[in-house]
């Protein structure tokens, strides 16, 4: 019982540190750049983030599980690449999707396949896979945006249904899903199992390689919803896609208070630190900072919050 409370006091803390950075930066910058409170920049900084939020929510499995994907950003690339290409040649909606979602899952899988057969850490295998993929996604463009898309498909990334934005959309429907999975399906908890002990899991007979299996097979299937939807929004399909948005998802993850070396996972936290990330890297376009220094700062929230995970484990 009071393990239980301890959890959810935990969730509560956390939820409540990113709704407050969420709110603080947001009056900071309204404060330094007025046109931030528009309702055409907020409205940009929800698509703009949906992206990062469906990459982050795949991570957020493979984090949980105590493993690491680097490879997110390139085989959103990649699927966006080749959604691209099969757009041209059969306009429907469906099957772009379908082309897209099918080549993260089969890089998903290649992944999780390379790990269990190696046995090496998923820390080399995806940063391996990380060029790998970006490198296919060249080759297969020539090394240029693919434009020309037909509107049946942009439409999904630039229309909105209820007032509300195709990528924002697309994000509520994957963290519905996917808070379901993890709160309430055995896979959810066998996932938080692993990535806590996986010496426990392994007695209680979960089959870890399986598992690992499905995590990320999942992971690259946001990856490849991810590459449609940047793909449909910009209305190419751009083998730069995605580039650091790997790092900015782990930040993401971390702040919204997964546990970094597995065992804890907070689907509304992902979400929270994917829009603080997009307020800040938005507030700084507006006041014209370097995209250097952009990165820069992601990388100190990044530290930041590893130490604050350390901090509350301690605790």
């Amino acid at each position: 019982m009071f393990a239980k409370h301890r959890f959810w006091g935990l969730h509560s803390l956390i939820f409540a540190r990113c709704l407050f950075l969420v709110v603080a930066l947001s009056i900071l910058f309204s404060l330094l750049a007025p046109p931030f409170l528009s309702f055409s920049n907020l409205d940009n900084i929800f698509s703009a983030s949906a992206v990062v939020g469906l990459l982050a929510l795949g991570g957020t499995f493979v984090i949980a599980s105590g493993e690491i994907d680097l490879s997110v950003a390139s085989v959103m690339a990649l699927s966006g690449v080749i959604a691209a290409y099969v757009s041209q040649e059969v306009p429907s909606p469906l099957l772009t999707l379908l082309a897209s979602a099918g080549t993260g899952l089969a890089c998903g899988c290649v992944t999780a396949l390379l790990i269990n057969l190696t046995r090496a850490p998923s820390f080399i295998i995806t940063l391996g896979m990380l060029s790998v993929a970006r490198a296919l996604a060249y080759i297969i463009s020539s090394g240029l945006p693919i434009y020309g898309l037909p509107e049946e498909v942009t439409a999904l990334g630039q229309g909105r249904w209820l007032g509300i934005s195709g990528p924002v959309i697309f994000l509520v429907l994957s963290a519905v899903a996917l808070y379901v999975l993890l709160h309430f399906t055995r896979f959810g908890s066998r996932v938080l199992i692993a990535g806590d002990n996986s010496r426990a899991a392994r007695a209680m007979g979960i089959n870890l390689h399986f598992l690992r299996f499905k995590v990320f097979s999942l992971a690259g299937l946001l990856s490849g919803i991810a590459g449609f939807v940047f793909m449909a929004r910009t209305n190419c399909g751009d083998p730069t896609a995605g580039l650091n948005y790997e790092l900015t998802a782990i930040t993401a993850i971390v702040l919204g208070g997964t546990k970094l070396f597995g065992g804890r996972a907070n689907i509304i936290g992902t979400i929270l630190g994917v829009y603080a990330l997009g307020v800040l890297q938005n507030g700084l376009n507006l006041l014209a900072v370097s995209s250097y220094y952009q990165v820069l700062f992601v990388g100190f929230v990044l530290i930041a919050a590893a130490c604050l995970d350390r901090g509350e484990e301690r605790a």
